[in-house]
C-alpha cells in the first residue's frame, strides 16, 4: 500500500502561492528601488540648488573676489543653508580656472570632473572618514568660469532609504499575507463541493453500490465523476452475479447432500452389525458437511453486498418463532432438551430467509450445548420503539473474555468441538445488516448463555 500523497488543496496551495508571492516580492522590490531613485534624485536637486545658491552668491560679491572676505561670505550663506538640515553637514569649494580655491575645502578637488557651465555633476566621495554626496556646478561670473563643488554628509539620505525601506516592506508583508490569505480561502471554497461528495461516499454503508450524486461539482471533474459511478455499476453487476451463482450453488448443493443422506439411511437397515457404527460416522460427518456448507453459503449470502440485492419486508417475528418451532422440535427431543417458545407480535422491517438463518443458527448452537434435560428458551417481543429476539439456554455459556472472539468466523472456544466456528459469525452478520444490536450476555441466575437481537425502531 503506498503512502498517500499531499491533498489537491495542498497542491493547489502551492502552485498559487509560490508564483504569487514570487510577483509579490518582485513588485515590493521594485517599488523600494523606484521610491529610493525618486528620493535621490530629489536630494541630488536640493543639493544642486545649493551649489547654484552660492554661484549667485558670487555673482553679488564678485567685486570682493580678491578680497579676504570673500570666503567669509561664502561661509556664512552655507551655514545659513546648513540650518534647514542640521543632521548633515554641508562643505564647499570653489575654484578658478587655473586651479586656485577661492575658499572651502581643498580636500574636496578632484572628487567630481567633467560637466559644463550650468551643469550639475554628481558623485560619491569619502572626507575625513565620512561618506559625502558632492555635486560640480560650473559657473560664469565676473572672476571668470569657476568651479562650485559642495559635498553633503549622507546621514539623511541614509535615514530616508531605511524609512522609504519600512514604507515599502510593511504594506508589502500585509499584502502578501492578504493574499495568500485571499487565495487560500478560494482554494477551501473551490473544494468544498469535493468534500461534500467525499463526505457522502464516507458515510455510504460498506456494500452501498448506488450511483454517487455529484451534484455541485465542478465541470472539469465530471469525467471523474462518471468513471466513478461506472466502477460502481460494474461492481454493483458483478455482486448481483455472484450472489445468483450463490443461489445456485446453495440449491445444487442441498439437493445431491440430502439423496445421499436418504441412501446411507437405507443402507443402515440392510446393513450389518459391524457396518452400522461406521455408516453412523459417516452419516454424521456428511450432516456436519451439510451444515457447514450450508452455513458458509449463508454466511456469502448475508453480506453487505447481498442484501442490497434484495428488498427488505415487512416480517412478524412471532410467525418466525411458529416456524421455528416445526423445524426444531424434534432436534429437541432428540437431544433431550425442553425448547420452550414464547413469542409475542412484533414486526421488523427485514430479509425474511436470513432472520430465518439467524434464528436457526442461535438454536442450533443452543441445543448443541444444552446438557440432557436442559431447556432452551426463545422469545421476542417489543422493545422500546423497536423489537427483540431472545435465546436463553441452561449450557455452560460463554466466558465474557471470549464473547467478542466466538464472533469471529471459525472461531471454536477451547474443549468445544462438533461446531464449524460459524453459527456467530452468521448471526452478528445478518444482525449489522438489519442495524440490529447482538448482545450476549449470562443466562438467569448466571448460568447459560442468553443471546438478544434488538432491532431498531419500526418506523
Amino acid at each position: 500500500m503506498t503512502a498517500a500523497g499531499s491533498s489537491l488543496r495542498q497542491r493547489l496551495a502551492r502552485l498559487l502561492a509560490w508564483p504569487l508571492l514570487g510577483v509579490l516580492v518582485l513588485s515590493g522590490a521594485y517599488d523600494y528601488v523606484q521610491a529610493l531613485q525618486r528620493a535621490r534624485e530629489d536630494q541630488d536637486r536640493a543639493l544642486a540648488r545649493v551649489a547654484i545658491a552660492l554661484a549667485a552668491r558670487l555673482d553679488l560679491d564678485a567685486d570682493d573676489g580678491l578680497n579676504d572676505d570673500f570666503a567669509w561670505h561664502l561661509t556664512r550663506t552655507l551655514a545659513a543653508m546648513q540650518r534647514a538640515e542640521p543632521r548633515d553637514r554641508l562643505v564647499y569649494l570653489v575654484r578658478r580656472p587655473d586651479g586656485r580655491a577661492l575658499g572651502g575645502e581643498a580636500a574636496l578637488a578632484g572628487t567630481v570632473t567633467g560637466g559644463s557651465p550650468d551643469e550639475a555633476v554628481f558623485a560619491d566621495a569619502t572626507l575625513a572618514g565620512q561618506s559625502l554626496r558632492v555635486v560640480s556646478y560650473q559657473h560664469d561670473s565676473l572672476l571668470g568660469r569657476l568651479q562650485i563643488l559642495v559635498g553633503e554628509t549622507t546621514h539623511r539620505r541614509e535615514s530616508q532609504a531605511r524609512r522609504l525601506m519600512l514604507d515599502t516592506l510593511v504594506p508589502n508583508v500585509v499584502l502578501v499575507a492578504l493574499a495568500l490569505g485571499l487565495m487560500w480561502l478560494g482554494v477551501r471554497t473551490a473544494m468544498r463541493p469535493l468534500e461534500a461528495v467525499s463526505r457522502r461516499i464516507a458515510a455510504r454503508e460498506a456494500g452501498d453500490l448506488g450511483p454517487v450524486s455529484f451534484e455541485g461539482l465542478p465541470g472539469e471533474l465530471a469525467p471523474f465523476a462518471g468513471t466513478i459511478n461506472d466502477l460502481l455499476d460494474r461492481a454493483r453487476a458483478a455482486s448481483a452475479q455472484q450472489q445468483a451463482f450463490l443461489s445456485d450453488a446453495a440449491h445444487q448443493l442441498r439437493t445431491p447432500l440430502a439423496g445421499i443422506q436418504t441412501q446411507l439411511e437405507l443402507a443402515r437397515q440392510s446393513a450389518p452389525p459391524h457396518l452400522e457404527s461406521r455408516l453412523e460416522q459417516v452419516r454424521a460427518a456428511l450432516q456436519r458437511l451439510g451444515r457447514s456448507t450450508h452455513q458458509m453459503l449463508a454466511l456469502a449470502r448475508s453480506g453487505p453486498q447481498a442484501i442490497q440485492q434484495e428488498a427488505l419486508q415487512k416480517l412478524d417475528l412471532a410467525g418466525l418463532l411458529e416456524s421455528a418451532a416445526d423445524d426444531w422440535l424434534d432436534s429437541a427431543v432428540a437431544a433431550g432438551v425442553e425448547l420452550i417458545f414464547d413469542a409475542h407480535a412484533v414486526c421488523v422491517l427485514a430479509s425474511p430467509w436470513l432472520l430465518r438463518e439467524l434464528l436457526a443458527n442461535i438454536i442450533h448452537n443452543a441445543l448443541q450445548h444444552t446438557p440432557r434435560g436442559g431447556t432452551v428458551r426463545v422469545s421476542c417481543g417489543p422493545w422500546g420503539d423497536g423489537a427483540q429476539l431472545c435465546v436463553e439456554d441452561t449450557g455452560p455459556g460463554i466466558p465474557p473474555a471470549e464473547r467478542e472472539r466466538v464472533l469471529e468466523r471459525f472461531y471454536q472456544l477451547p474443549g468445544r468441538t462438533g461446531g464449524s466456528g460459524l453459527g456467530l459469525a452468521i448471526v452478528d452478520e445478518v444482525a449489522r445488516r438489519h442495524g440490529a444490536q447482538l448482545t450476549l450476555e449470562d443466562g438467569a441466575g448466571g448460568a447459560g448463555l442468553r443471546v438478544i437481537v434488538r432491532f431498531p425502531s419500526r418506523a
